[in-house]
């Protein structure tokens, strides 16, 4: 909800205040997107940041974060920003639009970014959300992917068997595996004559018949 302009006095900070001082005013780090809140909320947003300046630069609006999650790059949703007159599109509408460009972001193993909180404009007061944690895998769905190698079925069967249930119900009969296998309780073929342990025999009864 956009105030009506009013004279301002700019603060060391960054922040902005109105000459009555009702209203201060300050922007999003990532997009430039200004929002506002009264003299009583202001004074508990900096008390969670620390000073006006860590909230002048580490300050994020809740939508911005979502669209960083959902892989934006800063530079574009800024521009995305500034192009809507100081408003992003739904997410869904940036995405079906062509003329977006996504820059997925790709941090580095073992990089650490620390978590921010955020605050949300509802009327003419900004209300503090939940702390967003961004870690070196968001936004990235291959980092935990090892690259494809070849499987030895011989290497592997040294130390385990591969199909547990034919060794111990079939003497490894029917096993998929059974050509290439080293494993120590690998049965022998010799021993698939020997009936297998509870297998009960098949017994076919005689047929008499008379004319």
């Amino acid at each position: 909800m956009a105030r009506k302009k009013e004279p301002r006095i700019v603060r060391t900070s960054g922040v902005e205040n109105s000459a009555n001082g009702k209203y201060f005013y300050w922007k999003c780090a990532v997009s430039g997107i200004e929002t506002f809140a009264d003299k009583k909320r202001f004074k508990a947003i900096v008390k969670n940041y620390g000073s006006e300046e860590k909230l002048v630069k580490a300050y994020v609006l809740r939508p911005v974060q979502k669209y960083l999650k959902a892989g934006f790059h800063a530079a574009t949703i800024a521009e995305m920003a500034q192009k809507n007159n100081g408003k992003l599109p739904a997410l869904d509408v940036a995405f079906s639009d062509e003329t977006v460009v996504l820059t997925k972001k790709q941090p580095r193993k073992g990089s650490k970014q620390a978590s921010v909180t955020t605050t949300d404009v509802v009327g003419e007061l900004a209300v503090e959300i939940e702390p967003v944690v961004v870690y070196p895998w968001t936004g990235n769905p291959d980092f935990f992917k090892s690259p494809q190698v070849p499987v030895w079925v011989g290497e592997i069967t040294k130390d385990v068997c591969l199909y547990p249930n034919r060794n111990l119900t079939n003497k490894c009969r029917g096993c998929s595996v059974y050509a290439e296998c080293a494993c120590a309780a690998k049965f022998t073929e010799e021993n698939w004559s020997n009936p297998i342990e509870g297998e009960e025999l098949k017994i076919t009864p005689l047929v008499s018949f008379r004319n």
